[in-house]
């Protein structure tokens, strides 16, 4: 017995580390697993996939390698809270994909031009038209996530295009007419607010987690307006602030102290304070050529950025002194310094960088 005793004694560190490393690997190894960027590559018909903590690009997604044509143009992509699936609207290929964690096509569903994508509680995904789209259906489509399958509802209102979700709501607007529709996910019942102010061609909504707000941006207007939701079906604008034609993408930081807008007809992004609903910051920078959206990492210590580099109708803002380049060129994921706001590194990646997604392991 004592032999035994002592023979099991030899392995009690090595024991020990194993208890160690195995409980480190139920939590502070899986902390430590990579934040990841799903980054449209439009032009190329590619969607590239970026740690965000090292800057490299891990792995690139050819679509055309799946089976879709060149023009396929991947443009939005969202992810489920715990990585298992991203999905990603393929505007000439009439399609939005669920992949997996592995890139593999886990389930699509067929509609005409799709454009921009939000996730709703655990099972819906709301998907719109793209904004190239002349004359699209008036229909957003509301989609089962674990089966793909879902409906088209009617909007009431043409070329309906940003997108944005709480776990009850959906909600979209035009980009030929000032409303916007909130759509109940529990029984599809569509309710159109009419909003006041010059033409503002809607581009982009996001939903705060913390309070009961809409941030919507503009292509002509060049306005972010501030709607209350505190009546789901009703949103009532509060306030309304000049960013300047072309404002994109608008995104929260992760404390939700500021929203981040990319301005892409001054090649700028415009810092609004939540606080006050009043610009704060203007950056700008040489890289910054058609933002379109902002990603943060985490701690909120970066702000992502992805760049269009293009001449087309969406991104010439006919405006008389802007340089617009000479032809399509090299499209950079622009990485900024969110407390200096300058532009620490351009990761080139491909034609149009458009939409992008982040895993967060």
């Amino acid at each position: 017995m004592k032999r035994s005793a002592g023979f099991l004694l030899q392995f009690l560190p090595l024991l020990a580390a194993l208890v160690v490393v195995v409980t480190a690997g139920s939590g502070r190894v899986s902390a430590q697993q990579p934040d990841l960027l799903y980054v449209c590559v439009q032009d190329d018909a590619k969607v590239a996939v970026v740690d965000m903590a090292t800057r490299k690009v891990l792995r690139t997604i050819d679509f055309q390698a799946l089976g879709f044509p060149a023009t396929a143009k991947p443009h939005y992509v969202v992810v489920e809270p715990d990585g298992s699936y991203w999905y990603v609207s393929l505007i000439g290929a009439n399609r939005v994909l669920k992949m997996d964690r592995q890139d593999k096509i886990a389930g699509q569903y067929e509609m005409e031009t799709p454009g921009m994508l939000a996730l709703s509680g655990t099972k819906h995904l709301a998907a719109t038209r793209s904004m190239s789209a002349v004359n699209p259906p008036k229909r957003i489509a509301i989609i089962d996530r674990t089966t793909m399958k879902g409906d088209e509802v009617e909007v009431l209102f043409a070329r309906p295009h940003p997108m944005a979700a709480t776990a009850t709501y959906a909600y979209t607007g035009s980009l030929g007419v000032n409303q916007i529709a909130s759509i109940s996910l529990a029984d599809q019942k569509v309710n159109v607010t009419n909003v006041p102010g010059p033409n503002h061609s809607f581009v982009q909504f996001v939903v705060s987690q913390k309070v009961p707000v809409l941030v919507a941006s503009t292509d002509v207007s060049g306005q972010i307006l501030w709607f209350d939701i505190a009546t789901p079906a009703s949103p009532m604008l509060i306030k309304t602030i000049d960013v300047g034609k072309m404002a994109f993408d608008p995104v929260l930081t992760p404390d939700e102290k500021f929203v981040w807008v990319p301005v892409k007809s001054s090649n700028e992004l415009v810092v609004i304070s939540t606080d006050t609903a009043e610009v704060v910051a203007r950056i700008k920078d040489d890289n910054l050529k058609q933002p379109q959206q902002i990603a943060f990492s985490s701690d909120g210590a970066w702000a992502f950025v992805t760049n269009n580099n293009k001449m087309d109708h969406m991104a010439d803002p006919a405006m008389a002194g802007h340089a617009m380049p000479a032809s399509d060129g090299m499209a950079s994921l622009v990485v900024i310094n969110t407390k200096t706001m300058k532009v620490d590194q351009a990761i080139p990646l491909g034609r149009n960088l458009t939409g992008m997604g982040t895993a967060r392991k």
